[in-house]
């Protein structure tokens, strides 16, 4: 994992235009360059409370790991790498990097429908902690959450 790079723009638009790889983000696909550019900015020159990560495999974007406003946290990767482990992966840094950043702990909300996320919080010890309905509005649809903390 690393910091994002303006040069990130293009690989990650490739992978938030993916309507199977958006299906549990927080928005639509991204239908312009131009949104996932102002996203990509926004890692660069992010709020304090925000901590992101580009994730690569051998060079190659992959995905985004960390969190805009600590301590909620989200991930997503290209499918075509899914079910290998990166995400894993990526998990087990991101928590050692903030326990050594002094972070008491870390949340995730999740759609319960995502079967993946909820066994990949679940395997890095998360707990749920709650539920809530039509928490999320996205292209003009409702969805629930499942909400999970881990003590770091």
């Amino acid at each position: 994992m690393r910091r994002a790079r303006i040069e990130d723009v293009g690989a990650m638009h490739r992978i938030m235009r993916d309507p199977e790889a958006m299906r549990f983000w927080s928005t639509l696909p991204h239908e312009s360059v131009k949104t996932t550019a102002d996203w990509v900015r926004s890692m660069l020159s992010p709020p304090q409370e925000s901590d992101d990560f580009i994730v690569t495999l051998d060079g190659a974007v992959i995905g985004k790991f960390g969190a805009w406003a600590l301590p909620d946290f989200g991930y997503l990767l290209d499918p075509a790498h899914w079910g290998k482990g990166y995400a894993s992966e990526a998990m087990a840094a991101f928590l050692d990097h903030r326990r050594r950043q002094g972070s008491l702990f870390l949340t995730a909300d999740t759609d319960p429908r995502n079967t993946a996320s909820i066994r990949l919080l679940q395997r890095h010890g998360f707990v749920e902690t709650g539920r809530a309905t039509k928490t999320w509005l996205i292209g003009g649809q409702w969805f629930d959450s499942i909400y999970w903390r881990r003590d770091l």
